[in-house]
């Protein structure tokens, strides 16, 4: 279980709303919720298993980083945009991105992990995301978030 650190003021609606509205899309309410009390992990140890794999998580993007994280990710492929939108919302140490993907719709994103390395053409299989360079995490925010543990084998 990761404890997270507290905000000492809770994040109002209308940064959600501003930034949702930029994008064109809802963020998922779980998210939400969970961003308007919370800032980060208390310890730089998170992790997460995808496919059966540990993988690092340092810490959630602060929403007034958003915007600019998603148009430096489609910087020069705008058109890549109405194949999916990709918005990342955390990172590891190797600043490789934790993202909301929302495929054609822009509600009920699922949580997907790339590596930075990657050029975004190479994201994309067609209309859809490449699933030799991208790995699901997870279906839902709430349980990315509760599939966070510390790893202590290292």
């Amino acid at each position: 279980m990761i404890t997270w650190l507290k905000r000492e003021v809770k994040l109002p609606i209308e940064e959600f709303a501003q930034i949702e509205e930029s994008l064109g899309i809802c963020f998922p309410r779980d998210y939400v919720d969970w961003i308007q009390k919370h800032r980060r992990p208390e310890s730089g140890h998170a992790h997460i298993l995808i496919d059966d794999e540990p993988y690092h998580f340092d810490e959630l993007y602060d929403l007034e980083e958003i915007i600019d994280e998603v148009e430096a990710l489609f910087e020069g492929n705008e058109e890549l945009k109405e194949t999916g939108l990709i918005v990342p919302i955390g990172f590891d140490s190797a600043l490789n991105p934790y993202s909301f993907y929302y495929g054609q719709s822009r509600e009920n994103p699922i949580i997907i992990w790339f590596s930075s390395d990657d050029a975004l053409s190479e994201i994309f299989n067609g209309t859809k995301l490449n699933l030799k360079q991208v790995r699901i995490v997870r279906q839902s925010f709430t349980k990315f978030i509760n599939d966070l543990y510390v790893r202590t084998d290292y």
